[in-house]
């Protein structure tokens, strides 16, 4: 099969996310859960959350996954060596490796991994799983990616705030983008404050609205 040029020339697959350009539909986070069949439970590969601050704009929308960093606090934390990273910054985990150490969970400034419940994943879906319910996450849609095809939640975006592209192409390209950082976006920031991932998220900041006759 031949595979998309475009594909080939990605060095590092990234996220760009417009907060402006989101209008908290959940579209992007419905399609996902449809596309991958995750039932409802603990385990969500993307979220959508409105945050309140006390700067205007004063409401901020993020809608994030694994951010699939260019150094992974995830990989170097799971001594099963159940997560990897391919040579095109795509972050993947390997469930029949995956020994619920659990230590991703907390390493990962995210909270990105997912352990599910016995509701959520009633079967053991593969034999060589060693547990019920290993870790599972976002994998970019690197099957699609590989195919040349967009990300389930690019595509399924009515606001056109989500674009999966190369790192320093999508940073080019937006005007405004910056890679998501603590000191502009810490509520990103879950587990841990560990600011070294280096994660492959750009986001172009919403800013305040103007009122119209406002002076």
């Amino acid at each position: 099969m031949e595979i998309n040029k475009k594909t080939v020339q990605v060095k590092r697959w990234a996220f760009y996310f417009d907060q402006s350009r989101c209008i908290g539909c959940n579209s992007c986070t419905v399609a996902c859960k449809d596309w991958y069949g995750v039932n409802p439970g603990p385990v969500r590969y993307r979220t959508q959350t409105t945050y309140e601050t006390d700067a205007a704009p004063f409401f901020h929308s993020l809608v994030m996954s694994c951010n699939h960093c260019e150094n992974p606090a995830c990989v170097s934390a799971c001594a099963a060596g159940a997560i990897t990273k391919r040579s095109d910054g795509i972050v993947v985990v390997d469930r029949s490796k995956c020994q619920e150490l659990k230590s991703c969970i907390s390493a990962c400034p995210f909270g990105a991994p997912g352990i599910a419940d016995d509701r959520q994943e009633p079967v053991k879906g593969n034999e060589k799983w060693s547990y019920s319910h290993p870790m599972q996450k976002c994998n970019m849609c690197y099957d699609l990616l590989d195919k040349g095809e967009k990300t389930v939640c690019e595509r399924s975006c009515v606001g056109h705030a989500i674009e999966v592209g190369d790192y320093d192409e999508l940073l080019a390209k937006h005007a405004g983008a910056v890679q998501l950082n603590i000191s502009q976006f810490p509520y990103a920031y879950k587990n841990n404050k560990d600011t070294s991932t280096g994660p492959s998220f750009l986001i172009k900041p919403r800013k305040s609205l103007t009122i119209s006759g406002e002076q």
